[in-house]
């Protein structure tokens, strides 16, 4: 009895920790393995909603600069290369562990025919990108 409890709960907390079909961001040309905790909601998303995204990285290679941010944007499927909705939100200078919450609006049902993703980014103008992580093939409902 004790083994399907444990298992209920391993299973439980590995999916607390991201939402499902993520991957890092080369569908975008941008490579990177350091993906960080990403959590949003509601998932799946109505359309026109607003989705309130919770961001997390811990132990970055180093500190962080004043120029350092958390961008969450929504972005057409079809490889377009402007978002249709994004926020930013500034990061804390010379720290390692980054955690933000933001919001971003989710599009419209007038364009139900295109599958978006979320992609949430962890920028540092000064040095280049530290984390990439996208959320792919939603449907405005």
């Amino acid at each position: 009895m004790n083994k399907y409890l444990i298992y209920l709960l391993l299973v439980m907390f590995s999916m607390a920790n991201a939402n499902p079909n993520f991957s890092n961001c080369d569908y975008y040309s941008i490579y990177t393995d350091n993906l960080g905790e990403v959590s949003w909601g509601p998932d799946p998303p109505y359309a026109g909603a607003m989705l309130n995204v919770t961001y997390s990285f811990k132990g970055l290679q180093r500190n962080t600069t004043h120029l350092v941010y958390v961008v969450a944007s929504i972005v057409r499927d079809d490889k377009q290369t402007d978002p249709i909705a994004s926020s930013k939100v500034k990061v804390d200078r010379n720290v390692k562990d980054v955690s933000v919450s933001l919001n971003v609006q989710w599009p419209s049902p007038a364009d139900k025919k295109n599958r978006y993703s979320l992609v949430v980014f962890l920028l540092d103008y000064k040095y280049g990108e530290y984390s990439c992580i996208r959320f792919y093939d939603r449907y405005p409902r």
